[in-house]
């Protein structure tokens, strides 16, 4: 079979650090991997795996452009596949995608599904119903009288405003009394939308944040599931995880699938938990219904999420995979080099596992690989191009200012 001829699946946004093991792994398969992204400079481009590139209109900046930039692509394209990629990119296809599904296989649940993941409010209410632990969590406009309805309920200080539907930390912001709630309160609903105020969970040491990656069947039946913990973020004190470990937190599955099973989803979701030292019990704090950015740690511990969704979708049988090995570790040395130099960085001689352990079996790099060494050179010459634009230092400068979003 030539290459034209093998299955061509489409991997979109090739600049984020979740397509990468999905190109790698669906051409480790024998698939023609064809990559899509908004940036011309993109990891996923330079991996081998990637047979073809295309660039499309921002699926968050031009959704409606990129919703028929895709139909028409999948039109003219013979497609066996998607994989769509990051929060706005997955949250447009999944508004389309009856009209994908006329032309290509698709595993997500029903948009309405989706959406009750895609909205934090949504996701905290089902997370209640299903007996899910989450912070105390309070919605001003399910009350008549608004905040003046729900500001009396709040015992301890401070407390965090969130937008209902936002990635990262955008939108979040502390506030210590009532009349801060008050002031800021309209100001970010004006700019984000419907927004809901949660308890702050403190953090403490050996207390960690948690993901859960879990593949599904159409019956919810759990095929995979992978808890992983972040041992070192940057910013160090709350920000993205650089370090991650494979845990053995069969709580936190349970509860994950839990929620799969109330919300009747279909396919792959990432989860966002962390342990609450008041009272030593995991809270949710939100779902991602989307592949994250550490999503190498499935693979890196044995559990191939792509192929096993490729498989899925074509209505294939896939064998469950009830375990994976504890311990391993996934790395991203760019962000791990900011955390051992940051000045204030108190950690960084005796952090776990050692910054200085660069090698051994129990190590995966997301981006860096002997086997496949061109996304390393993809993803510095995408930053360098990100660093001589206007929307790089700011960007930087949200990363260090404010309050500490929980990011993958």
């Amino acid at each position: 079979m030539t290459s034209q001829q093998r299955p061509a699946v489409f991997v979109m946004e090739a600049q984020t650090k979740a397509a990468l093991p999905i190109i790698q792994s669906l051409g480790c398969r024998g698939l023609r991997v064809v990559a899509g992204s908004s940036k011309r400079l993109s990891t996923g481009f330079f991996s081998r795996f990637c047979d073809e590139r295309h660039i499309y209109p921002s699926p968050r900046d031009h959704t409606s452009d990129f919703q028929q930039w895709l139909l028409d692509f999948l039109r003219r394209r013979k497609i066996e596949m998607i994989f769509p990629v990051g929060g706005d990119g997955t949250a447009a296809v999944s508004a389309i995608q009856d009209e994908v599904r006329r032309h290509t296989l698709l595993l997500l649940p029903d948009d309405s599904v989706f959406r009750i993941g895609y909205a934090k409010i949504s996701t905290l209410k089902t997370a209640a119903a299903a007996g899910v632990p989450i912070p105390d969590t309070w919605y001003p406009r399910d009350q008549p009288g608004g905040l003046d309805d729900v500001l009396p309920r709040i015992k301890s200080w401070p407390v965090l405003i969130k937008p209902s539907i936002g990635s990262g930390a955008r939108g979040i912001i502390w506030c210590h009394d009532s009349d801060e709630v008050r002031r800021r309160f309209p100001e970010i609903e004006d700019e984000h939308g419907e927004s809901f105020l949660q308890d702050f969970v403190p953090s403490a040491p050996h207390k960690t944040q948690y993901k859960v990656d879990m593949l599904v069947d159409a019956d919810q039946r759990r095929l995979a599931g992978v808890v992983y913990g972040k041992t070192r973020m940057y910013p160090p004190d709350g920000g993205s995880s650089v370090l991650n470990f494979s845990a053995d937190r069969p709580d936190i599955l349970d509860h994950a699938h839990s929620m799969l099973v109330r919300m009747k989803w279909v396919g792959f979701c990432d989860f966002d938990f962390v342990d609450d030292p008041r009272d030593d019990v995991p809270k949710l704090m939100e779902i991602n219904p989307r592949f994250p950015e550490s999503f190498r740690m499935g693979p890196s511990v044995g559990i191939d999420f792509p192929m096993m969704m490729y498989d899925l979708a074509h209505g294939e049988a896939v064998a469950p995979i009830a375990d994976y090995p504890k311990n391993r570790f996934l790395r991203f040395l760019p962000g791990d080099l900011l955390w051992f130099v940051r000045v204030d960085n108190k950690r960084r001689f005796s952090t776990w596992p050692s910054w200085f352990r660069f090698f051994g079996a129990r190590t995966t790099y997301q981006v860096c690989s002997l086997s496949d060494p061109g996304p390393i050179i993809g993803y510095m010459l995408e930053n360098i191009a990100m660093a001589l634009g206007s929307g790089f230092w700011s960007e930087r400068a949200r990363w260090s200012s404010g309050p500490r979003g929980r990011r993958d």
